[in-house]
Order: structure tokens, then sequence, then C-alpha cells
């Protein structure tokens, strides 16, 4: 695979997600629908594949994911921390992994530590959280830390972040694989290894920005379209019992998000909001 091939294997990656997107948006097939879009859809079908050969080495105990932050665009009371925490009455807007009458939290948090310090990472993530919700420079917003909860200790969550350190090369990935073969020969079967890296190869090209891209509007119309199958794909995630998913972010550059399905998973640590000026970051 040169990286050419690497990037003709992401356009038929993008092919196949266009046309669940169509079909999905019209109507001929409802995200919830599972079956039917594993059976008669290409992407799901090699998804589906995919994932089961190799869930273990995207799986992440969410109580391992520290710290996690989450922020709003306006001046909130720094007492009312039910502001900070989605609710169901109010999830009526098409979301990347939710569709209306769906209350996901969609959470900050840092995908590579490499040794940063605290305050480091904050500013990373807050950066992040603020694209996110395309705060405009010059304004205040609100920002606070969120904690795992009782409810959520037990589970984990699945990662599609996959590792750009692997090369897309034919030649550098095969010598890539050669040298996870001598660094993990005690943990793993040569199959094994072969298995992992191409499971995380193809979770890079899922995350490529021709099919994880920005979408820059406020029209609902839109956003139902585009997301569309990322409502599928996260349903999926959800029926094979993961609390959420961890993705790049489409807007800031090594930015990464967490998005839970049940928002009692996680709560507000108590006195963290704080009100910033967005342009000490943006």
């Amino acid at each position: 695979m040169s990286e050419v091939g690497f990037d003709v294997n992401v356009s038929l990656i993008a092919e196949q997600w266009n046309k669940v997107k169509e079909d999905l948006y019209s109507g001929k097939v409802g995200y919830m629908e599972l079956e039917k879009l594993i059976k008669d859809y290409m992407f799901f079908n090699r998804f589906d594949n995919i994932f089961k050969e190799s869930v273990k080495h995207f799986e992440i105990p969410l109580e391992s994911i520290k710290p996690m932050y989450r922020g709003a665009g306006v001046e909130v009371s720094l007492s009312n921390y039910d502001r900070m925490t989605p609710k169901l009455e109010y999830a009526k807007a098409y979301n990347r992994m939710n569709p209306p009458g769906k209350a996901f939290i969609y959470l900050g948090i840092l995908g590579d530590n490499k040794g940063r310090d605290k305050k480091t990472v904050k500013r990373h993530i807050t950066r992040t959280l603020l694209k996110e919700i395309r705060s405009p420079r010059d304004s205040i917003a609100t920002i606070c830390e969120f904690q795992v909860t009782e409810i959520g200790r037990k589970k984990t969550v699945i990662s599609f972040c996959g590792d750009l350190n692997i090369p897309k090369s034919e030649i550098g990935l095969q010598n890539y694989i050669r040298n996870q073969i001598d660094k993990n020969r005690r943990k793993e079967t040569v199959q094994q290894v072969i298995n992992r890296v191409l499971s995380t190869v193809y979770f890079n090209m899922l995350s490529s920005d021709q099919i994880f891209k920005p979408v820059e509007t406020n029209e609902q119309e839109i956003k139902k379209y585009e997301y569309a199958p990322f409502h599928a794909l996260a349903h999926y995630i959800s029926e094979q019992g993961f609390a959420g998913i961890i993705f790049r972010s489409t807007v800031h550059k090594n930015g990464t998000n967490l998005v839970l399905f049940d928002t009692d998973d996680v709560s507000v640590v108590p006195n963290s909001m704080e009100h910033i000026n967005t342009s000490d970051f943006l």
C-alpha cells in the first residue's frame, strides 16, 4: 500500500459512507436498522467485521480518561452546574453523534498526554472546546471539569482515533509491522500483531477528513444529512454495550473529543466552573 494506495482506500470508504448517508437521509433505511445496514451496505458490513475482530484493541475504560472538560459559549452562573449537562427536553438539534431526541454529552479530552503539565493540558483542551462550539474571539465562555460517576466507572468506550504514527506507505507499514512483531513477541502472535496494526490503519482511514469533516453551518437540514451515518455508527457502538466514542476533533488539530451516550456517566467537578475570555485561547 503506497501513500497513493492509502488515499485511494480512504476514497473508497468515503464512497461507501456517502451511499449510507444518502439512503439514511432519504429514509430508505433507518439509523437503528443495524441488521439491514450490515447486510446491505458495504461500509457497515466491513466495519462490523473489523470491529468484531479487533475491538479489544480500541477499548478504553471510561474511568481512566482524565481530565475531561466541557464548554458553553455563554457566561453561565458558576453555581449552575445543571446548565453544563445536556437535558433530554432540550435535545432538539442534529449533532454529530446524536439526532434530536437523544441527549448525548460531548467532552474535550487529551488524546496523548506526552508528559505535559496540567496547565498545558487544560489549555489545549479548552482550545478544542472553544473551536467545537464555534466561540467567537473577544467573548466570554464557561468551562468546567467533569469526572466519572459511580455509574460510569465500570463502563468502557471505543476510540476511533487510530494512530497517526503508523506509516502510510507500503514499505513503511511493512517495517512498522516487523518492529511491532519484535517488540511484542512475548505478548502477541504474529497474526495478532498484523490484525491489530491493519485494524488501526482502517481507523486512520475512517478518521480522515473525507468522513470526519467539519460541518460549518447551523442549518439543521444540512446537519441531518451530514450526520446521518454518524447516528447509525453511534447506535451500533451503543448496541455493542459501550458507553461512548473517542474521536478526533475536525476543527482543532490534535484535539480529541469524547461523546457519551448516557449523561449520568459523568458529573461536574465541584467548584471547577469558570469564565474565560476566548481571546486568551483562540
